[in-house]
Order: C-alpha cells, then structure tokens, then sequence
C-alpha cells in the first residue's frame, strides 16, 4: 500500500510540474508509464546575405508557430528565439496545455513565421487555427514529419518565403509605426495568413490586385555599414509578371489621406528572385519619387474584376475638387470651349458620317490613344468604364449625398463608408456650342463604351431636391457634347 502512494504522489507531483512548467512539458504514455516530451526543434533561415535591404537571420524574439496534423487546435507549440537557440512552450488557446501526444505519435508538422506577428492570438474555428489578426506580409513556412521517440520530438524546419511573394524596402531613418504608409501597384495582391487547416493548408486572405499594401517598419538588430532601419512592404506579384519585363507604376501614400502621395514609374523590370530567396528589391529615396499634388488617387474601396480602383480627387483639368476642369468630347484628348459638329474630331461632315468606332472597325470601346485621361496623364489613368463607375454607385462601399456646402459649390459627395476618405464631383453641367447648361445642378461624365454608333452614353448625377442626389444613371448622349471627365486608375 505505502508502494502504491509513493506511486501516486509521484505522477501527481508530474502532473502539477507539468501545469506550472509549460516548456517541454507535454506528456507521453508508453507501456502504461507517463513520460516527459521534450522538443528539439530548430528553423534555417533563406540565405538573404546578398542585399542589406532585409532580415537576414534569425533574431532576438522572434517566434514560429507550429501545428501538429492530428492534433486539435487549437493546441500548438510556440518556438522562441532568443538570440542563440529556440526554446518550444506548449500553447492550448491562451493558456497552456499539454498536447496529448503519445510515444510514437508519428504526422506531419506546419511551421509559420509571421515577421511582424509575433504577439498573434490562435483561436480555433472548427478544426482550423485562426490567427487574431490578418498581416498582410511575407511569411516563412514548411513542414516537417515527426515521430515521439523516447520521450522526444527533433527535427530543422527548412524555412521558405511561399511561391509568388515580392518584396521591396524603403530606407527611412525616421520610419516609424505610428506613421502609416502603404504603397499600390496594379501587379500587386496584397495577402496574408488566415487560418491553418487541420492538415496543415494554409488559408489565405488575399485583397484584390493593387490595394495598398502596408509598410511595416524593420530595424536590424546588427547592422552592417550603410544599412538603417526603413519600412518593408510585401506582397504577391502577379503570375503574368513573374520574371518578366514589366512596366510598373507605384503610388505611394505617407500618412495617411491627408498625407503625402508619391509615384514612381518603373520601366521594363524584371522582377522577383523565387521561394527560396528572402531578399527584398531595394526602393530609391523619397527624394527621388515625383510628389503628387492634384489627381490625387483616392481609394474608395471599389473592386471591379479583381482589381482595386482608384479615383482622381479632382477632374481632369482642375487643380482643386471644387474646379470643373476641362470640358471633353467622346473620343478627344484635347480640352475645348465650343462643341459642334463642325469641330468634333470622328465625323466627316460631307457626310455627316463618324470616321472611327462606327460599323465599319465595330470599335465599341475607346481605344487608349483616345483616352482622354490616359493622354493627359501619366500611369494607368483611364476614363472610368461602366462598371467602374457602378461600383462607385453600388452603396456598399461609398455612401454618396448631394453636397453646397463643403467646397462653396454644388455637386456630389461619394465618401467610402469604412473611412474618412471621399471624392467631390463638382456639379460643373455640360456644354453644346459655346454654352454651359446645368451647371450647378448636375454632373455629366463620359464612360468609354458604346453600343452602337449613334446611341454614346454618359454618367449622370442630378440633384434631387432636397439636399439630396439622386442615384448614377446613364443617358443617351450627342457624341460632339463637352462633357467632364474624373480620371480612374488602376
């Protein structure tokens, strides 16, 4: 009997080391007796030694999060590394737990570095692990199988930048991240981790192509000469640009909407290095990007086709969203006063016949050379298209009202309705001859498609009385009109 209780005391004092001890500790059973698991896990870093633009190694603090394929979450282990070796704590949600393995418990283990997620919450829905917070940033990953043999799980995780991530770093010894910054480029989606799947299948939340892409401040722990600390930004590059020559056109925003935009114009880059490389293309200095002052691109959060769309914060030819701008017929790109048959630029008047996108090219669409917006701008700025301008109108996204007040003149208002950001349409009417007609009372704008060649079409706002404005329509519309145009981009 005394034999049995020094027994028992025993496996009870186990247990109780195990509930105050949470590294190493999970419990393993083999012919009946309880032993101790210890974890002998270790991470290679991808060489990144070529550049002095990112994380080269491991660093102090840093932390993989490691999920065991017949293990429910949301139980995990956490690995810490502390500058010189990784130490393994058993995680159970927020508080810690044993995983329940067993000697020779054998499967498949998923290692996920977040480089700015270390402090991130794991939940489980279902079987799947949830992250707490989406990071819309590279990450680290493999897999490793394993088997608990006398009491012990080793192994190296060979971890790999995950096929299709780009990176680009910004040097800036003033980076911090109390200042937002976040840059947009039609070839890049931004995506992120959001769950593991039972078997180990990383879940993904990806935006659509050319929404911001936040920067991330970084600051090496052992710099060598020349390097500074920066913002890193990352994301997936599009399959069609992979190592192919592109032309890239970079906004970048410093904080915030009432920040500081910037664009860059890359020509025929080659760009992205592969999953087993962790290097970053280095970007040139705010000094040397062009400072936008007006058509500032605004992101009202409208996607269309996959695609994030950016609205210019004033019309083509103003410098401020009161001005009316430039005044436009279908298919010019040169700004006029008077609009008349005589002068409109596709028709033959001998004939009174249009000369271009008639029923002979059957071009229903306007071609980029006879983009308006494309012409007078730089980048993909382009006459907004139907669906483009639905989007704005969708009311899931923007939330649009009839507006005399914030700029001193008539028009529409359309803010995004998760932020603060928004455009103004000023109520600048159209023209026929030499003459304006309904300005102050409605906006007119051109869209670039046409069903026949007699029938062009415009967006029309009005307002409805009141103070408020009545929803986007299309209208049949002469082609010789002047009408505005709010440029659009990518």
């Amino acid at each position: 009997m005394k034999k049995n209780l020094i027994i028992l005391v025993a496996v009870t004092l186990s247990l109780i080391s195990c509930n105050k001890e949470p590294a190493n500790c999970a419990l393993s059973e083999s012919n009946g007796t309880e032993t101790e698991i210890s974890f002998e896990l270790t991470a290679i870093h991808p060489d990144g030694a070529s550049t002095r633009a990112v994380k080269t190694g491991w660093e102090d603090g840093d932390v993989i999060f490691v999920f065991f394929n017949n293990i429910a979450a949301p139980k995990y282990l956490r690995m810490s590394y502390d500058g010189s070796v990784w130490s393994s704590i058993q995680m159970n949600g927020a508080s810690v737990g044993t995983l329940g393995l067993s000697e020779g418990s054998s499967g498949t283990m998923r290692a996920v570095f977040l480089p700015f997620g270390n402090t991130a919450e794991i939940s489980n829905e279902g079987t799947s692990f949830t992250f707490s917070e989406t990071k819309y940033s590279y990450y680290l990953t493999a897999t490793l199988d394993y088997m608990v043999s006398d009491g012990k799980i080793s192994g190296a995780f060979d971890m790999k930048i995950p096929d299709g991530y780009i990176q680009f770093f910004l040097d800036d010894d003033s980076a911090s991240s109390s200042t937002a910054i976040e840059i947009r480029e039609p070839h890049l989606i931004p995506q992120g981790i959001a769950s593991i799947a039972s078997d180990g299948t990383i879940v993904h939340t990806t935006i659509a192509s050319g929404a911001p892409v936040e920067g991330y401040v970084y600051d090496k722990a052992n710099k060598e000469s020349g390097e500074s600390k920066g913002y890193l930004f990352s994301a997936v590059l599009d399959a069609s640009s992979r190592n192919v020559s592109t032309t890239y056109y970079f906004t970048m925003l410093k904080g915030g909407w009432y920040g500081t935009y910037y664009s860059k114009k890359f020509e025929n880059k080659t760009w992205y290095r592969g999953n087993s490389d962790g290097r970053a293309l280095k970007m040139p200095s705010l000094s040397d990007w062009t400072v936008i002052t007006y058509n500032k691109p605004v992101d009202l959060g409208t996607d269309v086709d996959g695609k994030r769309i950016y609205w210019s914060d004033c019309n083509l030819g103003a410098t401020k969203p009161k001005e009316y701008g430039d005044y436009f017929a279908w298919g010019e790109t040169e700004p006029k006063t008077t609009f008349t048959y005589d002068n409109y630029k596709w028709l033959n008047t001998a004939n009174m016949s249009i000369t271009k996108y008639n029923d002979t090219d059957n071009l229903r669409v306007l071609e980029t050379i006879d983009d308006a917006a494309r012409a007078q701008l730089d980048g993909l700025w382009h006459v907004p298209t139907n669906d483009e301008w639905a989007a704005l109108n969708s009311f899931s996204n923007t939330v649009l009202a009839w507006d005399t007040y914030q700029y001193g003149v008539a028009g529409l208002s359309v803010r995004r309705k998760d932020s603060i950001e928004s455009i103004f349409l000023p109520a600048a009417g159209y023209r026929s001859n030499g003459d304006v007609y309904k300005a102050t009372t409605g906006c007119y704008y051109w869209f670039p498609q046409i069903p026949n060649t007699t029938d062009l079409r415009i967006i029309k706002f009005e307002s409805a009385g009141s103070g408020v404005s009545s929803s986007l329509q299309t209208y049949s519309w002469r082609f010789n009109y002047g009408c505005t145009v709010r440029p659009a981009s990518y």
